[in-house]
């Protein structure tokens, strides 16, 4: 989707003119959008002040950096076990192979009974 020409709060202020009396044409005419654009505006931002809008961004900027921040951190917690790297994965499906007469593609998992 493209970017919209108009910032959040001036997309609040059209709406703010709509809720104060004005045509709603007349105002999607003067802003060039579509009614289905205002419609969309209206689901998202209806009831908030420019101000509010502001406040509402901040808030999201701020949740994702916390959320970037958790899963740096729990990404990988202290004493958990390391993934193991290709060459070692290689190395496992090598040994079953030579073992078992297994073959191991891609995504299979193999499980060996023990008898």
């Amino acid at each position: 989707m493209a970017a919209s020409r108009l910032t959040d709060e001036e997309i609040a202020a059209l709406l703010r003119e709509v809720s104060n009396g004005a045509s709603m044409e007349a105002v999607c005419a003067a802003a060039h959008v579509s009614t289905r654009t205002f419609y969309r505006w209206k689901r998202k931002f209806d009831g908030l002040t420019p101000s509010g809008v502001r406040q509402l961004k901040a808030l999201r900027r701020e949740n994702a950096e916390l959320r970037r921040l958790l899963a740096e951190r729990s990404a990988r917690p202290a004493g958990a076990p390391s993934i193991p790297d290709a060459a070692e994965r290689g190395a496992t499906g090598t040994r079953l192979r030579e073992m078992h007469g297994v073959s191991l593609g891609r995504f299979a998992t193999v499980r060996i009974s023990g008898g």
